[in-house]
C-alpha cells in the first residue's frame, strides 16, 4: 500500500461510518502512520493494530471501539480524544498528550503483536504512558495492569474502577484525581501528588506511598496497613475533626499540663481520628480502646501508660514515640513507623510514691506489626506473644528479655537486634498465622 492512498481509506472510513454510499471501514493494521494530521478526525471501529502513529495530532478525534493492539503513538497529540473501549493492549504512549481525552473501559494492559505468516511473537510490554498529559481524562474502568506513567499528569483525572495493578507512577500528579474503587495494589507511588484525590475504597495492598502528598485526600474505607506510607504526607490537623473531638483534646492536654487538676484524661474509646496530627504531643494516660488512628502522625508523642487495646494504628508514624507501658494489645499497627520508639517497662510505685521494683510492660501481645519498621525501636522487657511480626524490620531493635513466645517473625529482619534473654522458644517463623492463637494476659497489677 502507498502512502498517498492512506487519506482514500480515511476518506471512506468516514463515509462507512455515516453510512453512506461508497464507505468501507478502515483497516491500517502495522502501516506507517506517522506525523499525519488526524485531528476531529472519525475513526471509530477502524482496525490499528501495530500502526505507528507516533507524533500524529490526532486532537478531537472518535478512536473508540478501535482496535490499536500494540499501536505506537509516542508523542502523539491526542487531547480531547475519544478511547472508549479501545484496546490499547501493548501501546506505547511515552509523552503522548491526552489531556480532557475520554479512556472509558479502554484496555491498557501489556500485550503482544503476532507478526507475520509464522505468527512470531513479539515481546510483550505493558503500556509506557511516562510524562504523559492525562489532565481531566476520564479512563474509568481501564485496565491499566502494569503500565507505566512515571511523571505523569493526571490531575482531575477521572479513574473510577480504574485497574493500575503493578503499575509505575512515580512522582506523577494526580491532584483531584477521582479514584473510588481504584486496585493500586504493588502500584509504585512514590513521591506522587494526591492532594485532594478522592481514593474512598482504592485497594493499597504492597502500594509504594513513600513520601507521596496525599494532604486533603479522601482516605473513606482505604486500609493503610499493606502500604508503605514512610514519608507520605496523610495527616489531618484537629481542627478538621468535630468539635467534640477538639474538646476532649483540649481538656486532656490541660490536665497534663496541670498534673491532674484541671481537665479531664482523654477517653476517645471508639472515635474515628484518622490520620489526626499529633507530633509531640503527651497522650499519656488517655483511654483509646478501638480507636481509628490509621494513618495519624504521632511522632515522637508520649503515650506512658495509655490504653490501646485494639486501637487503629495501620500506618500511623510513631516513630519516637514514647510508649512505655502502653496497652497496645490486639492492636492493629501494620506498616506502621516505630522507627526508634521507647516501649520499655514502667517500674510501678506504691501509694507513697516508693518504687516497688514491680515493671509494668508494653504489651503488644496478639498486635499485628506486619511489615512495620521497628529498626532500632526499644522493646527491652515489652509482650509480644502472639504478635504477628512478619516482614517487619527489627534492625538493630532492643529485645531484651521481651517475651516473644508464639509470636509469628517470618521474614523479620533481626539484624544486630538484642534478644538476650528473649523468649523465644514457641516464635513461628512459618509464613501463615497460627490457627486459634489466643493472647496471653497481663499478669501483673497495677500499684495504687
Amino acid at each position: 500500500m502507498r502512502k498517498l492512498e492512506i487519506p482514500e481509506i480515511i476518506k471512506r472510513h468516514i463515509l462507512w461510518a455515516k453510512g453512506l454510499k461508497g464507505g468501507q471501514p478502515a483497516d491500517l493494521s502495522l502501516r506507517d502512520l506517522r506525523n499525519y494530521k488526524l485531528d476531529r478526525v472519525n475513526l471509530k471501529k477502524a482496525k490499528l493494530a501495530g500502526a505507528n502513529m507516533s507524533n500524529c495530532s490526532i486532537r478531537q478525534a472518535d478512536l473508540s471501539h478501535c482496535d490499536m493492539f500494540s499501536v505506537m503513538l509516542d508523542g502523539a497529540d491526542m487531547s480531547q480524544s475519544k478511547l472508549d473501549n479501545s484496546d490499547l493492549r501493548g501501546a506505547n504512549l511515552r509523552g503522548v498528550i491526552l489531556e480532557g481525552a475520554s479512556l472509558i473501559g479502554t484496555d491498557l494492559r501489556g500485550g503482544a503483536l503476532m507478526l507475520g505468516g509464522d505468527a512470531a511473537e513479539a515481546a510483550l510490554t505493558n503500556a509506557v504512558l511516562d510524562h504523559a498529559n492525562l489532565d481531566n481524562a476520564n479512563i474509568s474502568g481501564a485496565d491499566l495492569t502494569g503500565s507505566s506513567m512515571n511523571h505523569s499528569s493526571m490531575r482531575g483525572a477521572k479513574m473510577e474502577g480504574t485497574n493500575l495493578f503493578n503499575g509505575n507512577m512515580r512522582g506523577s500528579n494526580l491532584d483531584g484525581a477521582v479514584l473510588k474503587g481504584a486496585n493500586l495494589s504493588k502500584t509504585n507511588l512514590n513521591g506522587a501528588s494526591l492532594v485532594g484525590a478522592d481514593l474512598t475504597g482504592v485497594v493499597l495492598d504492597g502500594t509504594d506511598l513513600t513520601n507521596a502528598d496525599l494532604n486533603d485526600a479522601n482516605l473513606d474505607g482505604v486500609d493503610l496497613g499493606g502500604a508503605n506510607v514512610t514519608g507520605a504526607n496523610i495527616s489531618r490537623p484537629t481542627s478538621e475533626f468535630p468539635a467534640d473531638i477538639q474538646l476532649v483534646l483540649k481538656r486532656h492536654f490541660e490536665w497534663i499540663e496541670s498534673g491532674g487538676k484541671i481537665g479531664a484524661r482523654a477517653d476517645l474509646t471508639n472515635s474515628d481520628i484518622e490520620r489526626i496530627d499529633l507530633p509531640s504531643e503527651d497522650m499519656s494516660g488517655a483511654v483509646l480502646k478501638s480507636t481509628m488512628m490509621n494513618g495519624a502522625n504521632l511522632r515522637s508523642c508520649r503515650f506512658v501508660m495509655t490504653e490501646m487495646l485494639e486501637a487503629k494504628l495501620a500506618g500511623a508514624d510513631l516513630s519516637d514515640a514514647l510508649l512505655e507501658g502502653a496497652n497496645l494489645e490486639n492492636a492493629d499497627l501494620r506498616g506502621a513507623n516505630l522507627q526508634g520508639a521507647h516501649l520499655l517497662a514502667v517500674e510501678l510505685k506504691d501509694a507513697s510514691g516508693e518504687k516497688t521494683g514491680r515493671l509494668w510492660p508494653a504489651n503488644l501481645s496478639g498486635a499485628n506489626l506486619a511489615g512495620a519498621n521497628l529498626i532500632g525501636a526499644d522493646l527491652g522487657n515489652a509482650r509480644l506473644n502472639n504478635a504477628d511480626l512478619r516482614g517487619a524490620d527489627l534492625t538493630g531493635a532492643n529485645l531484651s528479655s521481651a517475651d516473644l513466645d508464639g509470636a509469628m517473625i517470618a521474614d523479620a529482619n533481626l539484624t544486630d537486634a538484642n534478644l538476650e534473654n528473649a523468649k523465644m522458644d514457641n516464635a513461628n517463623h512459618d509464613s501463615e498465622p497460627v490457627e486459634n492463637a489466643e493472647p496471653e494476659q497481663l499478669d501483673v497489677a497495677v500499684g495504687a
